[in-house]
């Protein structure tokens, strides 16, 4: 039996996110169900929406596939081949804007036997799937070359691999605070980037299906509620456990030179995780609040804006003018 989904108009906002938390959560209270996508009253998708339904389909397809493996252990049979996924994305509902927003991120390659000029490999600004290995030199060079290349962002030798290294703590804690100890082991690190060019800004989401943030915090601090386990999360130095797969480094969320960075740019840094939401702009400053939803895992969402200025370190010196003789 297949259960129909409509997928509403998904913005990078709060009420973005508090719709994409209300699919998440219909396929959360039954995932052994098998779920048609359908995105008829759908006029936009940005990165975050993108990288949480290819997260889902596999979350979906996770559940169905163990339930026939265990079946067939139960009934001391070979096991069977892995059902088909349980989540249909129904192309023929999209829009030319979605079907084609989605080909150009390298989405639908994943999910559809429609034959797409998509990007298997190399180079692209989408969506990704990141296995429960952690390739770190894969992933720093994708976010140094790729996502905040030299045309969308001016920033210092010294300022931009500093960026792309907090960044990849992001992908760090994923899997040493979630992937690494889950109880789903086949299930990784998903992830989306997006360039908008009319509106000039550069987003990425960073998504695993782990314990959560709240989980882990509360695991070994008994007694804090939400609100004060996120706010013990995000202090630095901070930690539940290694963001490394191989040494105990406590190093929290290692957020920090993000967030400074976020504040000077005029972004945006969102974290939603368990029942807690974390917003942090220049206007708004920080929020932790609690979640309009329960999220099995975290999602980690950064907003930059690519704007004509050059970003330094304040210790750089400044970047000398070119001199003709």
């Amino acid at each position: 039996m297949k259960k129909p989904i409509f997928i509403p108009t998904i913005k990078d906002d709060d009420i973005g996110y508090e719709r994409l938390l209300n699919v998440a959560e219909t396929v959360f209270e039954d995932p052994l169900n098998h779920f048609d996508f359908d995105f008829s009253r759908c006029a936009r998708l940005d990165h975050s929406a993108v990288v949480m339904l290819g997260g889902l389909a596999r979350y979906v397809d996770y559940h169905n596939t163990e339930v026939s493996r265990n079946t067939a252990i139960y009934l001391r049979r070979s096991v069977p081949r892995a059902r088909a996924a349980g989540v249909m994305f129904l192309v023929n509902s999209m829009s030319s804007a979605i079907r084609e927003k989605l080909i150009g991120n390298n989405f639908l390659s994943h999910f559809s036997s429609g034959t797409f000029e998509g990007y298997p490999v190399g180079g692209y600004l989408g969506y990704r799937e990141h296995n429960y290995l952690l390739d770190a030199d894969k992933i720093a060079h994708h976010l140094q070359n790729e996502w905040l290349s030299a045309a969308k962002l001016r920033l210092s030798d010294k300022l931009k691999p500093a960026i792309t290294s907090r960044i990849l703590e992001v992908f760090s804690n994923a899997y040493g605070h979630g992937v690494s100890i889950q109880d789903m082991k086949k299930l990784g690190v998903y992830s989306c980037g997006q360039y908008n060019k009319k509106e000039k800004s550069l987003n990425i989401s960073v998504l695993d299906f782990g314990p959560g943030i709240i989980a882990n915090v509360k695991r070994v601090n008994d007694g804090l509620n939400s609100i004060d386990a996120m706010q013990w999360a995000l202090v630095k130095g901070n930690s539940t456990r290694t963001d490394s797969q191989t040494s105990d480094i406590p190093r929290g969320l290692g957020l920090d030179l993000l967030y400074n960075f976020v504040l000077v740019n005029g972004g945006e840094l969102r974290i939603y995780s368990n029942d807690v939401k974390v917003i942090f702009s220049k206007a708004a400053g920080l929020k932790i609040e609690e979640g309009p939803t329960e999220m099995h895992g975290t999602i980690v969402s950064i907003k930059i804006n690519c704007d004509d200025r050059y970003y330094r370190f304040v210790s750089e010196v400044e970047p000398k003018q070119h001199q003709y003789f």
